[in-house]
């Protein structure tokens, strides 16, 4: 039995598995296959200037050589664990945690608005972890999702009747149902469900779907950031809210649509039903269904100073696109928002009235800043001017160099760094007609020399990736292999789709047309500069003109999702070990005039039928053999430039203590950090 296997036979209720975005679930245990703090072998990059940073060779044993040789350790592949604290500061003294202080993160990239709903940028996910909670979270140190917002879950089966479910249900039972010969036995599986035992013929019965039914037992002692409390309308308005067309969340949508009845039990209860088994039934309630208040979203709540008893679901879509309080953020996290000066920072502070205040899991510092700096080598300047204390995007070229071995970093900071689950990518739109031809694609990847890049640019600290799937989990096929640089070969596969030089213009051509792709970027990003630059070259040795044009990222991002693009230059965060291909890769999400997360127009049928036949496997050994031909039928179709599994390279101000570097984005934890006790602006522990 593999670990993966491990962590899902634990119990009914532990299903690990996630849509791709982010604990105790009852009977789950993460185990730990990390040491015990310290104990780890010093990793790639560390202080002291050599890139192997004196890892032993033990570190290495059973890892594939060409991990190795990017710096992955037999611990970065062991699974769920623990990470040790504080293990990259060489300031070794154990230390005594205090409360209060302030931790200052940089991000790259300033949020159009807080409302995880109708926006899905990374920074707003991060952000939303300490300003907002959910039903569940992914909890990265265990890889299980344990319960927040509720207590606990039950999970249920249904039984649909020959007939069919019938207009009003009537011919539907649901509960634990348990196989006894030529019967199917229903018992109760909730206190919600009043069920008695009932015995029914296998000839009677059409459908059996599995773990459809999800109660949620809601904490009572939950309020929002403005006093009020928390309770199970505003669950059912968030469920109502993804599931009106008006609400701008299309790249999310389709994650509740298999959501077919939703229930109010009580102040405290809700129960969801889905007509289809779905892998990933219970990861819906995480993160990504971002709990909104119903007292300040919803027209229909008497609560609300807008009160409309009569509004139609076209004014509660734009209330709910256009509410102030997307901006005037109000959550349910142990932070409270009290101030986002526009284009500068965001800040939080502790929320006193947070359901749980123990500071191992509300936190220790009394504000967090986001700082928002677009440009990398500014940011990187305010880090050494101490007016940021994490700057997780530390070039390649300054982690290994002169930059963070100067006396001047290494007085105030040090560098970290771990692989997360993320991929970069270049998207190709197969809406235009130059990226049509999956033989254009191929030839795209064929005539860019990443082992190169991955040389030259990453300094060796990279991995070449080949799917959306995390690189070190179980969906995703190590089998595949990079396509190699070929110059032959990208032109053979030009010529071949028809497009050659026919003016003797240096540019191919094809009904008249040059084949030239206009690539967008974030403005200030030098990553996607130094690359897209290098693309540039050597997309011209094969006759194919590439321009770049940098945007402020909220146009960058309405261009993607109106298709209004050639090419971009991104990356994904993914924020669990498995994630749902559907809303990237299925060809109903590619539909032209809708704003989806299958930001290629990806259109396949071939794809599409493994990801139908994937969402509704429940074994899991059977559904990692339908993403891993997934995979390779997208790899082989190249509707990304898929790039690199590059790991997050962190400089963390050493005063900052607590640091555990997880296998997910971003890396860390801001609720894990503390200064030491007697350090300016802080307090003893409650207790101490």
């Amino acid at each position: 039995m593999t670990k993966y296997q491990r962590l899902r036979s634990v119990g009914a209720l532990c299903l690990p598995i996630a849509l791709g975005a982010v604990l105790f679930a009852a009977g789950c245990s993460g185990g730990s296959n990390y040491p015990e703090d310290g104990d780890a072998p010093a990793k790639a990059g560390s202080s002291g200037g050599s890139t192997s940073g004196g890892a032993t060779d033990d570190a290495y044993a059973g890892v594939p050589p060409e991990m190795a040789a990017a710096g992955v350790t037999k611990f970065d592949l062991a699974g769920p664990g623990q990470p040790p604290a504080d293990f990259f500061n060489p300031d070794k003294r154990t230390v005594k945690p205090a409360m209060g202080g302030r931790v200052i993160q940089h991000i790259a990239s300033e949020p159009a608005n807080l409302n995880f709903m109708t926006e899905n940028s990374a920074v707003i996910h991060w952000i939303h972890y300490d300003i907002h909670s959910s039903l569940i979270e992914f909890n990265p140190a265990t890889w299980v999702y344990d319960p927040v917002l509720c207590t606990s879950y039950d999970i249920e089966d249904t039984i649909v009747l020959k007939g069919g479910r019938g207009d009003d249900n009537s011919n539907v039972l649901f509960g634990l149902i348990n196989e006894d010969g030529d019967d199917y036995v229903v018992t109760s599986g909730s206190h919600f469900n009043s069920t008695s035992e009932r015995r029914i013929p296998k000839s009677e019965v059409e459908e059996l779907v599995r773990g459809s039914v999800f109660t949620f037992h809601l904490r009572e002692n939950v309020k929002w950031h403005d006093g009020e409390r928390f309770d199970a309308d505003d669950v059912i308005f968030t469920m109502d809210s993804f599931k009106n067309p008006n609400v701008d969340c299309d790249e999310k949508r389709w994650q509740f649509d298999p959501v077919i009845k939703t229930e109010r039990l009580s102040d405290f209860a809700v129960r969801f039903h889905y007509k289809d088994q779905y892998f990933a039934a219970l990861q819906i309630f995480s993160d990504g269904f971002c709990i909104l208040p119903s007292h300040l979203y919803n027209l229909s709540d008497p609560m609300n100073v807008d009160y409309d008893p009569n509004a139609t679901a076209e004014a509660q879509g734009t209330y709910v696109n256009e509410n102030p309080h997307n901006i005037n953020w109000v959550g349910l996290g142990p932070y409270k928002l009290t101030k986002w000066e526009k284009g500068q920072y965001l800040e939080a502070e502790r929320f006193d009235g947070f359901w749980n205040p123990a500071p191992e899991y509300a936190g220790y510092v009394d504000v967090i800043r986001w700082r928002y700096i677009s440009d990398d080598n500014s940011a990187f300047q305010a880090l050494l001017n101490k007016e940021v204390d994490i700057f997780d995007r530390v070039k390649s070229e300054d982690f290994v160099g002169e930059a963070t071995e100067s006396d001047v970093f290494k007085e105030s900071f040090y560098k970290s760094y771990t692989y997360v689950g993320s991929i970069g990518f270049t998207v190709w739109n197969t809406y235009k007609p130059q990226f049509e031809d999956y033989r254009v694609r191929q030839a795209l990847a064929y005539a860019f020399d990443a082992d190169e890049w991955t040389r030259t640019n990453y300094q060796g600290l990279a991995l070449r990736g080949t799917f959306s799937q995390f690189r070190f989990g179980p969906a995703y096929d190590q089998s595949v292999e990079p396509i190699p640089y070929d110059v032959t070969k990208a032109e053979e596969l030009l010529t071949d789709a028809g497009w050659y030089d026919r003016d003797g213009n240096g540019v191919v051509d094809k009904d008249g047309k040059d084949l030239v792709i206009n690539a967008l970027m974030p403005t200030g990003n030098k990553a996607s500069e130094t690359l897209l630059q290098k693309m540039q070259e050597q997309y011209a040795q094969v006759g194919v003109k590439m321009t770049i044009q940098p945007l402020e990222w909220a146009t960058f991002i309405e261009r993607i999702l109106d298709r209004d693009f050639d090419a971009a230059n991104l990356a994904w965060t993914l924020n669990d070990i498995e994630g749902d291909p559907y809303g990237s890769w299925h060809k109903d999400e590619a539909t032209f005039d809708r704003r989806t997360g299958n930001m290629a127009g990806y259109r396949d049928d071939v794809a599409s039928d493994l990801i139908d036949r994937g969402r509704v496997e429940l074994d899991p050994e059977k559904r990692y053999e339908i993403w891993h031909e997934l995979h390779r039928r997208i790899y082989d179709q190249q509707p990304f430039l898929f790039g690199w599994n590059v790991p997050r390279k962190i400089a963390f101000n050493k005063d900052l203590r607590g640091v555990r570097l997880y296998k997910f984005s971003p890396g860390y934890r801001l609720r894990d950090f503390y200064y030491e006790e007697g350090t300016p602006g802080t307090r003893p522990l409650p207790g101490a």
